[in-house]
């Protein structure tokens, strides 16, 4: 996919958005990257880095593994991770032992509405609704439950 130097800035954006998530417990970058529209090339690029993507790398061709892999895409979101990470872990601590009721709460709501989007989508896609229903049922009477 051609992109331009704003694609790569949302894409930087989307990251961030992915490492503030991976930085509260219970919330994950993974789900910000399913609301964002990333989900899927990211797991695809992900997929792409096997045996003979890294065979181009180690016989050097850099350029040719380098495309392979969509590694322009997959730098943007780590970067952004990454950015997220280390600017956000110590707010996010702060926050919640300064004020945890609001931070719990924001999170649940957020938590609530993602559910209801994932409901949505698996709707709008019959045969994958019909496979996945029960994942989406475990993970709403999951959400928020204490692990001890």
């Amino acid at each position: 996919m051609d992109r331009n130097l704003k694609d790569y800035g949302l894409l930087l954006l989307k990251g961030m958005g992915m490492g503030a998530a991976d930085v509260v417990p219970g919330v994950s970058g993974g789900t910000i990257a399913f609301i964002v529209g990333i989900y899927e090339e990211l797991i695809d690029s992900i997929k792409r880095i096997n045996g003979a993507s890294l065979k181009l790398l180690f016989t050097g061709k850099i350029a040719s593994f380098w495309k392979a892999i969509n590694a322009n895409f997959l730098l943007a979101i780590v970067a952004g991770i990454a950015i997220s990470i280390f600017s956000l872990a110590k707010i996010i601590t702060w926050l919640l032992v300064t004020h945890p009721i609001l931070v719990w709460a924001f999170f649940f709501g957020y938590l609530v509405r993602f559910k209801r989007y994932q409901a949505m989508e698996l709707e709008n896609n019959t045969e994958f609704y019909y496979r996945s229903r029960h994942c989406v049922l475990y993970n709403c009477c999951h959400t928020g439950r204490d692990s001890d």
